[in-house]
């Protein structure tokens, strides 16, 4: 991943990197120059780099899982307990998946925290995201449209 920059401002830092204390205000969003849009928010514990994070209305953030509902976001880098960092919710990048996963596929939630499949799971889709090459390990190519979870039946 690469530094942001914004339109007449200029961010600290890489989206690879987490701070021990908020360098920017939480919820401000940035954009590399390829145009991948960024959250900068509060981390939480075990997350790793690619893992789904739910957030909520004060940017703070939690691993993703079953039932959740809520915006997502994929974590730029790993973080622990209090730490600070930037969050993908627009553009092409690297997430967490369970298991094995098609190309141009539709996503969900799982209930291995922070991955997605593309397994339909009623209740688990994630409206917004879309494998774009199919993967057959720990990680996928995604496009991400400010995804959100709903905990509901896809119509």
């Amino acid at each position: 991943m690469a530094n942001l920059t914004g339109i007449s401002q200029i961010y600290h830092g890489d989206t690879t990197e987490q701070d021990s204390s908020a360098l920017v205000t939480l919820g401000t969003r940035a954009f590399e120059a390829n145009g991948n849009e960024y959250v900068y928010m509060r981390g939480t514990a075990s997350v790793v780099t690619g893992n789904w994070v739910l957030y909520d209305e004060n940017y703070t953030t939690k691993r993703a899982d079953t039932d959740d509902v809520g915006p997502l976001a994929v974590a730029g880098t790993a973080h622990t307990a209090s730490t600070y960092g930037w969050f993908q919710v627009r553009g092409h990048g690297t997430a967490s998946c369970d298991l094995a996963v098609a190309a141009d596929a539709a996503l969900y939630l799982t209930a291995n925290s922070g991955y997605v499949d593309d397994a339909d799971a009623a209740g688990e889709f994630i409206e917004g995201a879309v494998s774009r090459i199919a993967s057959s390990g720990s990680s996928v190519t995604v496009y991400l449209s400010y995804p959100i979870a709903y905990n509901a039946a896809q119509d």
